[in-house]
């Protein structure tokens, strides 16, 4: 079982075990790209499918974007079509169950086509209406006869001159009136439900001539006539379980699964469920959707869990705005367990796996599950030709490009300004970010473009970091790599020289400890050294080891590593030769694009042992993190300080 199935078999607990009152919460898993959600939601509805109505739309695919041809935009919506959709989708018969049918949501949706129709393209009229029509049958080969009918009906109620959808409206109902097949019942039915809309004063013409109308208007008005059709749905699905066919037939909720709920297409049903629920409309539906990023403004009062908080006793309750019935779930990464395992599946029984590879992609990769798969692809096919190092397997061909930018392009599909966001990678802040614009990035881009990235960072769900401008350590390493080996048409040496060399000088003598990071990039240390020699007698041990793990971050150039050779060099008991040699043990240790090195750890626990020795009153910090240290790089940790 992989991972993503494991947490989506946890899931199901969570709209059946622990249902307040007021019904299951409107759950929304949350986070950046590769993380899961998308395969989560595909295997909700794999294991729903067969035992109850199950639907799921993507609000990014293209049929939401835009009208189909033809359709005019004042009679269309994402959230139109995306109600068609996850409709014919509920109404696939269940075993033992029957077939859903959407009679008051079919009426809504002709109302809102007809408004469209009066260019008079017979054609598209008859399609758009037969599909609607089918949204309130039970199948049969009787379906097609009865819907020609019905869209005959409604195409010769069509003059030259008038008003259309009043004309379309009042034909569909005599139409509705006259039939007399169980399917023109469910009509009459669905178009009653509409003489409760606002203003209707108990006609159901007038208020389906009120729904298009406001529809059509666009803004708030449109808004509104959406919340009905949502609502139509609902009302539909509530007859469904309460109907002729018992509740109890029906083996649990009709599950409705929305990814990217972000876009419009399920935003519009994701704040007009919430609505309802908040005034008190209970329904019979379970809703899980994919929101990328970790929060959004129509979430902001919703509660925050983990997974593995919610597959236990989450503790929630909706209050009384709308968002707080909904409930955000944040998916975890991969533990180191589960990376291996991944590797293991794809390298299968034949390829032997480095020891230390697992730890060192999972510490690459953050645990990312999209990440981590790409990476266990590369291995596949790049282990037997002598490749294990990290930086290796994302530098090896994969179609015709580097692995790494098949990465990018997964975790930053949208390529726009790709080429500053690469040189903007090794920025700390926003003042850092800015000074790199000016001085890097062409003319124009400066402080607004800076702002802009950090809000197209924030939207993927990358936050910010403590001293880095790109929060999420697997995307920065990867945008370093692709800095380092070729930005746009700047050649990568160039590119990585100009862009630390500007920040090294930006920090100047005001910030030494990111001025020696930057020079350590450029592969100076001697600054760096300096530094920390000078500082490690009087400052406080915790803060000496963290100057020195940050320094230590610096990302390394290409060309020759002789990191290693230098930690394991001559051994002198002179402070300034040994911090030499720990700078450069920790600084190749701890990058995530090199396997560790257990002659170079060792070598780093001997160093920090004897520079716990020359300060004995305060050696527990230093003695501790000569026993901790090589532990952590050896399993991919963090380095610990403290």
């Amino acid at each position: 079982m992989t991972t993503a199935t494991a947490q989506t078999h946890a899931l199901f607990d969570i709209p059946t075990a622990h249902q307040p009152p007021e019904g299951p919460p409107f759950v929304v898993l949350a986070g950046a790209r590769g993380l899961g959600k998308s395969t989560m939601l595909r295997e909700l509805r794999a294991a729903y499918r067969g035992r109850a109505p199950v639907a799921l739309i993507d609000g990014e695919e293209a049929r939401f974007d835009r009208p189909p041809p033809g359709r005019p935009p004042a009679s269309w919506s994402p959230a139109y079509e995306a109600l068609a959709v996850i409709a014919e989708q509920l109404g696939e018969p269940v075993d033992g169950a029957g077939r859903i049918t959407f009679p008051r949501l079919a009426c809504g949706l002709l109302a809102v086509a007809a408004g469209g129709w009066g260019d008079r393209g017979l054609s598209r009229i008859c399609a758009e209406a037969e599909r609607v029509l089918l949204l309130s049958d039970t199948g049969g080969w009787l379906a097609g006869r009865w819907v020609g009918k019905a869209v005959a009906r409604l195409v010769s109620s069509m003059s030259d001159q008038g008003p259309v959808v009043e004309a379309i409206i009042e034909a569909a109902l005599e139409a509705f009136s006259e039939g007399m097949s169980s399917s023109h019942r469910r009509l009459r039915r669905g178009a009653v439900w509409y003489r409760d809309h606002p203003n209707a004063a108990g006609n159901p013409k007038r208020g389906l001539v009120l729904l298009s109308r406001h529809f059509r208007a666009g803004g708030d008005a449109r808004t509104h006539a959406e919340h009905q059709l949502v609502q139509a749905l609902l009302t539909d699905l509530d007859d469904a379980y309460a109907g002729v066919v018992p509740r109890t037939q029906r083996t649990g909720r009709p599950v409705i699964l929305l990814d990217n709920v972000q876009e419009a297409a399920g935003r519009r049903l994701l704040e007009s469920v919430l609505r309802g629920r908040a005034d008190g409309r209970a329904d019979q539906v379970t809703f899980f959707a994919g929101l990328r990023g970790q929060s959004h403004p129509a979430l902001r009062y919703a509660a925050r869990h983990t997974l593995p908080e919610v597959t236990g006793t989450s503790g929630w309750a909706p209050g009384g705005r709308p968002s707080s019935h909904a409930l955000l779930v944040s998916l975890p990464p991969l533990s180191p367990d589960e990376t291996r395992q991944v590797m293991e599946a794809a390298c299968g029984p034949g390829q032997p796996i480095p020891p230390q590879f697992p730890s060192s992609a999972h510490r690459l990769t953050g645990g990312n599950p999209l990440g981590t798969s790409l990476m266990a692809e590369s291995a596949r096919r790049n282990l037997p030709r002598g490749l294990t190092g990290p930086a290796d397997l994302l530098l090896a061909d994969h179609a015709g490009r580097p692995a790494y930018e098949v990465i990018l392009d997964r975790l930053l599909p949208d390529g726009d300004h790709l080429d500053e966001l690469t040189v903007l990678a090794i920025a700390h802040d926003h003042d850092s970010a800015v000074a790199l614009a000016e001085s890097q990035l062409p003319v124009g881009f400066g402080a607004s473009g800076v702002r802009a990235l950090e809000d197209r960072l924030a939207a993927e769900g990358h936050a910010p970091a403590p001293d880095h401008f790109v929060g999420d350590p697997f995307l920065r390493t990867l945008l370093l790599l692709r800095l380092r080996h070729g930005n746009g048409d700047r050649p990568g040496r160039t590119a990585w020289r100009d862009t630390h060399r500007a920040l090294a000088t930006h920090y100047g003598s005001a910030r030494p400890l990111h001025r020696a990071h930057h020079e350590l990039a450029l592969g100076k240390p001697d600054f760096a050294i300096t530094h920390l020699s000078a500082t490690f007698r009087e400052a406080d041990p915790r803060t000496w080891l963290k100057s020195l793990v940050f320094i230590a971050s610096a990302p390394s150039a290409d060309g020759p590593d002789d990191r290693g050779t230098v930690a394991l060099g001559r051994p002198d008991p002179a402070l300034h030769p040994r911090v030499r040699r720990l700078l450069h043990a920790v600084w190749q240790l701890t990058d995530p694009l090199v396997l560790p090195d257990p002659e170079v750890a060792e070598r780093m626990r001997q160093e920090l042992e004897q520079l716990s020795a020359t300060r004995p009153a305060d050696d527990v910090l230093l003695w501790r993190a000569s026993r901790d240290w090589p532990d952590d790089v050896v399993a991919g940790r963090p380095l610990r300080v403290g």
